[in-house]
């Protein structure tokens, strides 16, 4: 079976209230989209897809991320749980927004995302 991609605009409208709330000012909402796939085999709930430096200067745009949410692993679960993959999807992207991704091994994000899942507790009541 095919793997299927449709745009899950709820789920970037999720995306930009989380980068507002806990305040990761240097990512552009704009240039983040979110599509769901169906018939993954993945056991993964979602993932962060960039763009190489090449492509980008290829095709003459600015950075880009897309972030996949594997339907049948993460449309069920629970709205926390939800929102800790998306923080901790987001901060695979650098600083820099330059279109490529930090990986888990070299940065903190696992710790990072629970800090920020916190902040995103505290500020939404």
């Amino acid at each position: 079976m095919k793997v299927r991609y449709v745009p899950a605009p709820d789920l970037e409208e999720r995306v930009k209230k989380i980068i507002k709330v806990v305040g990761l000012t240097y990512i552009d909402v704009e240039r983040v989209r979110c599509v769901r796939s169906f018939g993954s085999r993945s056991n993964t709930y979602a993932r962060i897809h960039g763009v190489s430096r090449a492509f980008l200067v290829g095709l003459r745009i600015k950075p880009h991320y897309v972030i996949e949410f594997v339907s049948e692993n993460f449309d069920a679960l629970p709205e926390d749980k939800k929102d800790k993959i998306i923080i901790h999807e987001l901060l695979h992207i650098p600083k820099t927004f330059s279109g490529n991704l930090l990986p888990h091994r070299r940065t903190r994000i696992d710790r990072e995302a629970g800090i920020l899942f916190r902040i995103l507790k505290e500020r939404m009541g």
